[in-house]
Formats: C-alpha cells, sequence, structure tokens
C-alpha cells in the first residue's frame, strides 16, 4: 500500500476530535486508508444493503453493535444516522470515536456541520499526489500522467486508463447521478460533462455551455453543481481585490483527475496527448489539481485563485497562505522562454504579499531565473512544501522578535540626540582640543552607545546607521527599568606640560533615557562634575537644547583644577 500524505493529518486530528469526517471522490482512497491508518476499528459500509437496513431501520442497535469506535463508509448514505452519533459522542465524551467517510461533497459536509459542528475534523482525500503515484513506480512522464490520471486502483492495479476511466464514469452516471437526482435525460447529461472536460483551464460561461448540451442555463448551473459535489470537478475562483485593475469575475473550470478529463475529450492513448490542441489546458489542470491535493493533504483549505485583468494581462495560479503567496505560471512547453517571465513579473507588482514566483513547465531540468524558480511538475509539490516551510518561519520570526518598536519613544530618541546630546558634544569636542594637543601627547573622541564602546557611534553621518543597527530593535520602548544610555568619552593620554609626572585623563559625559525623562552626568577620572548634573521630562525639554556653553564652561574649569592638581604631585 502506498502511504498517502494526509495519514498523519488523519490520525493527529482523529486524537483532537470525537469524529473525523473524511471525503473525497469514489475510488480515492479513502477505505483503504482509513483501515490501515486505525486497523483496530470495527469497519461499516452504509452501501452495503442489509447495513444501511440495519442502521436506518435500529440506529442504536447499529451502533452498538461497532463496539467503542468505527469506520463508517459513505455515512452520506444514512444522514439520520448522524443524530444519533452526535448523542453517542456527547455520552462518552472523549475524543478518537469515529471515521466517517462519504463521496459527496456539499450534502455531507452541511449534514455533518447540521449534527456535529464542533465534533468533528473535515478532511477530503483525492485521487494520487505526483508523488504518492510516483511512489507506485508509474511513468512520470507528462504525456502518460495525462493519459492515465491518479486514481490509485488504476495505478495500483496497472489497469488500462481509458477502459477503467470508463468504467468509473459509467458507474458514476448510472450510481450517484441517478441516486442524487436532478438528472432526466442522462444522455443529455453524459454530453455535459464531455463538454465540461473539454473546457478545462477557460473561463466558466454557463449559457454557452448551456447552449451547446441542449439544456438550459438553469439546468447547466445545477448540473455543474453536481459534479462539484461528486468531486468530478470544481472551479478556480479569480482574485478579487482593489488593485485599480478591472478583474475577471467567471471563475475557471477544472477536473479533480486531469485522467477523467482526457478519457472524456476522447484521448485514446498517451502518444495522442502530445498532439492533442487541448494539451496545454490538461496540463494547466495537472498543475491546478496538484496545488489542491497539496492544501488538501494538509488539512487546509485550498486558497488558489487565478488573476486575469480586462487587458488580458494574466497569473495561472495565486497559492496564497495568509501570510504570504505564490504566482505561478504554468506552461506545457519543454523549453523556457523569457516571455514566461513578463506578466508574471507584472502580477507580482499588483497582487499584495507575493513573496514566491515560479514558472512549472513541460521539461525536465530545474532552473533559477534572477527572482524566478522555473520547475518540473514533478517537483511542483516541492516548491509548494517550501514555500509552506518559509511562511510558516516568517511568521515563527514575526512572533518571537518582539513587537514593533514604539514610534513616538523613536521620535523623542530623534529629538533628543539632534537638540540635545549631538550638539553639546561637538562644542567639547571643539573647546577640549587645543587643550588636548598642546598639554597631551594624545587627544581622541569616542562615543558609547547603550554602554557599547564605538569611535563614530554618535557622530551625525553615522546616527541612523548605529540607531537602526543596535537600538531601534523589535520592542524597542523607552523604560524606566531599562533606560538607554548615550554618551561620549575625550581621553587626554600621557600628559606633556610642565609638572611632577606623566597622567592620563578621561572626561565622561553621558545621557540616559528612561521612560519618562532625561538625566545627563559627566565626569573626569570617575570624578563627578556635579555643576552639570540635570534630570528633565521630555515634555520640559527646550525645542532648542541646552546651552552648551555652560557645559563647556563647567567642563574647561573642571579639566583644568585636575590637571593643575595632578602635575603639581
Amino acid at each position: 500500500m502506498i502511504e498517502r500524505e494526509l495519514a498523519g493529518r488523519l490520525q493527529s486530528l482523529f486524537r483532537q476530535y470525537p469524529f473525523v469526517t473524511l471525503t473525497g471522490p469514489r475510488q480515492s482512497g479513502k477505505t483503504t486508508l482509513s483501515r490501515a491508518a486505525f486497523p483496530d476499528l470495527a469497519y461499516a459500509n452504509l452501501e452495503t444493503p442489509d447495513q444501511r437496513d440495519f442502521a436506518e431501520s435500529d440506529p442504536r442497535g447499529f451502533l452498538s453493535q461497532l463496539g467503542d469506535g468505527a469506520i463508517i463508509d459513505e455515512i452520506q448514505r444514512v444522514p439520520s444516522l448522524l443524530s444519533y452519533l452526535q448523542v453517542l459522542a456527547d455520552e462518552r465524551s472523549r475524543n478518537g470515536l469515529f471515521v466517517l467517510t462519504g463521496s459527496e461533497q456539499f450534502r455531507l459536509s452541511d449534514a455533518v456541520g447540521q449534527s456535529l459542528a464542533g465534533r468533528t475534523a473535515l478532511l477530503r482525500l483525492l485521487p494520487f499526489s505526483l508523488a504518492e503515484r510516483e511512489r507506485t513506480g508509474a511513468s512520470l512522464e507528462i504525456d502518460e500522467i495525462i493519459y492515465s490520471g491518479f486514481y490509485p486502483r488504476i495505478l495500483d492495479q496497472e489497469l488500462e486508463p481509458r477502459q477503467a476511466l470508463g468504467d468509473y464514469f459509467e458507474t458514476y452516471v448510472e450510481r450517484d447521478v441517478r441516486r442524487l437526482g436532478g438528472v432526466r435525460n442522462l444522455s443529455s447529461f453524459r454530453r455535459f460533462v464531455r463538454l465540461c472536460a473539454g473546457r478545462v483551464g477557460q473561463l466558466l460561461n454557463l449559457s454557452s455551455l448551456g447552449s451547446d448540451a441542449g439544456v438550459s442555463q438553469p439546468t447547466a448551473r445545477e448540473w455543474l453543481t453536481l459534479l462539484e459535489t461528486s468531486y468530478i470537478a470544481f472551479l478556480l475562483p479569480p482574485y478579487h481585490a482593489n488593485i485599480g485593475k478591472r478583474l475577471v469575475k467567471s471563475p475557471k473550470l477544472y477536473f479533480y483527475d486531469v485522467g477523467l478529463a482526457s478519457y472524456l475529450i476522447g484521448i485514446e492513448n498517451a502518444s495522442q496527448v502530445a498532439t492533442h490542441p487541448l494539451r496545454g489546458n490538461l496540463f494547466e489542470n495537472l498543475v491546478v489539481a496538484e496545488a489542491i491535493k497539496h492544501r488538501f493533504n494538509r488539512g487546509e483549505q485550498p486558497n488558489l485563485s487565478f488573476f486575469r485583468d480586462s487587458a488580458g494581462l494574466e497569473c495561472d495560479l495565486l497559492y496564497e497562505t495568509g501570510r504570504g503567496a505564490a504566482a505561478v505560471e504554468i506552461k506545457s512547453g519543454a523549453t523556457v522562454s523569457s516571455d514566461y517571465f513578463a506578466s508574471l513579473n507584472r502580477v507580482a507588482e499588483l497582487v499584495p504579499n507575493v513573496s514566491t514566483k515560479a514558472v512549472v513547465y513541460g521539461g525536465t531540468a530545474r532552473q533559477s531565473r534572477s527572482d524566478v524558480e522555473v520547475v518540473p511538475v514533478a517537483e511542483f509539490g516541492g516548491v509548494l512544501e517550501r514555500f509552506d516551510v518559509e511562511q510558516e518561519v516568517a511568521e515563527f520570526l514575526t512572533e518571537r522578535s518582539g513587537t514593533a518598536p514604539t514610534a513616538s519613544d523613536v521620535e523623542t530618541l530623534d529629538a533628543v540626540y539632534q537638540t540635545h546630546i549631538r550638539p553639546i558634544l561637538d562644542e567639547l569636542e571643539t573647546a577640549c582640543k587645543p587643550l588636548g594637543d598642546v598639554l597631551f601627547e594624545r587627544f581622541s573622541v569616542s562615543s558609547f552607545v547603550g554602554g557599547r564602546a564605538r569611535s563614530d557611534g554618535l557622530q551625525s553621518n553615522s546616527w541612523e546607521r548605529i540607531k537602526d543597527e543596535y537600538i531601534i530593535q523589535p520592542g524597542f520602548k523607552l523604560a524606566d527599568d531599562h533606560p538607554l544610555e548615550l554618551g561620549g568619552e575625550l581621553r587626554f593620554t600621557r600628559f606633556t606640560g610642565q609638572g611632577a609626572r606623566d597622567f592620563n585623563l578621561i572626561l565622561t559625559i553621558s545621557w540616559r533615557l528612561d521612560g519618562t525623562a532625561i538625566s545627563r552626568h559627566a565626569t573626569i577620572d570617575d570624578v563627578p562634575i556635579p555643576q552639570l548634573d540635570m534630570r528633565s521630562s521630555y515634555s520640559e525639554l527646550d525645542s532648542q537644547g541646552p546651552s552648551a556653553d555652560h557645559v563647556v564652561v563647567e567642563v574647561m574649569k573642571a579639566l583644568m583644577a585636575r590637571i593643575a592638581s595632578l602635575s603639581a604631585e
């Protein structure tokens, strides 16, 4: 048995909910997956007449003979059983009770939603993905994939695709279509489905489709809903957003299995695909369906769309995760053309949050073209997997990197630097340099930012860079319990003037910014200059800044007194 990509998600959700409801087309492998994932559970199939009669006539007796839990196949055949399952789950009050499967999308979802709301997880299993198909040993040659499709039974048992898909379709029409109702003329319905297959990858025009099928537009709409309900066909919605462009509003039509679509348009062997006029459309169907399977196999909603505006600008597939979007162009040709990238790049400029661009093509070699990945269809699933992980990593980093800096505190920091710190440091350097050059062997100036010494940290031409790299980090906020310290050091090295011995001096002036106020402190060789101590709230600061003259005067007096004292020793 081929391990299905959905298996892990199915088992995980079964531990979290009383029920897991698994839907999908007939022969997609729902029963095989469920029984392999939960081999200890009892099994009942409501397609079997005696089991169905038992469940309808004696629902309590039917459920009691299933023990502590079970897999119930084709639950849509006895929808009344869902109410009894609800009561049973409430009585037992635990998770991991029943796996319910069904092959009718909307009716089953509605019934489950009404009876088991909040008690069941809903998963969808489609035919094999490309990776699952590869594990069967089946060919990955594109024309062969398009011809044979992805139904597990065809690949597992190596059935002749045309015969098997024909039997599948006829069984579907005779059994599901008759039972679901709404189709009086099966011959017209068959013609309608074949016409739908001939329109894969095209904008849906119900009026034209109904006319060609010989039925009214309301009937065409009803029959299309029937195809969606039974997981035969699906509609890809157009991208909608207010981006200043007139966008098309009609969806595009696709089949869940490209092999079935090929059968319905009359393809009789794989070699016929290569020259078929709809090969490009079928290749596009293959890629779009693969994207849907990728999402369903991870328990996610598709969130897929296509982009087309009234001027003809188009992107075949937009794959959105809520954290970002991938723009995908689909080309069946085996040769990469530079034309592939023009519209893709233009769409990426219009659609917000596009972080990945890819071209899926009919060749075999992977290529990188600037910021666009060119990938063979066999590697498309890996590209989507990587994109998902990259979006998760981005979200992970965002969640753990703290909140955004507080804008008002950033503005306060800039104002304090421009009007209170930078002018004073400039004036001190100018005033102290003659004294340092004449009386000392060396005079130097440095800064410190947040306790980290830097030679250029508070220079005007480096402030923005240092601020962005070392101060304005995620979560930055001026706070009392974590004040920001900025300052400068003026070093006077090896006294050469008249005196008894050599000595050095260090003048330090610093500013501390907390949640509400700024304070200033200055020292010479760690001896405070008390005349320069100050503290003032941000609201009280003069926008013109303090008088630098006062600071220079007090510093020069303190320096001369310190030099005189040390040189006299």
